[in-house]
């Protein structure tokens, strides 16, 4: 197996021209071997992780492509919010020193997707090269 490629992204970003930006980072960066992490939401950067693992061949049953996808809990709308930085956190726990973070960030770089970059880093021990935004 080669190395991780985790493709992150804020909801607000779900154009096709940033799928085109995340793809062509995704290029630069992808070997044979290599797997796509994804958060599983519908919009945004790991809805681009999952048309990408598509194009590419890759999927869950040939292990290219790994879904983190949050529980949905019942009750309150905090409840919700706690269960995808949880989510979060799976995500960014994949990371290892070869791992490739692509992160399509918030123009005002708040949310779920900061959430993540900051756990990358902390999990990476604040020294991680190779996390890419776009």
């Amino acid at each position: 197996m080669g190395k991780k490629i985790i493709i992150v992204g804020s909801r607000r970003r779900d154009t096709e021209d940033d799928f085109r930006l995340v793809f062509d980072m995704f290029k630069e960066h992808y070997q044979d071997g290599d797997q796509i992490i994804s958060g599983g939401c519908p919009q945004g950067g790991d809805r681009f992780a999952e048309v990408i693992a598509s194009r590419m061949g890759l999927t869950e049953e040939n292990a290219g492509l790994l879904i983190h996808r949050p529980k949905k809990p019942n009750g309150p709308k905090w409840a919700f919010a706690k269960a995808f930085y949880e989510r979060n956190t799976v995500v960014a726990k994949e990371t290892e020193a070869d791992s490739v973070v692509i992160a399509c960030v918030a123009l005002d770089r708040t949310g779920g997707t900061e959430d993540t970059i900051r756990k990358v880093r902390r999990h990476n021990k604040m020294n991680f090269r190779n996390l890419k935004l776009v």
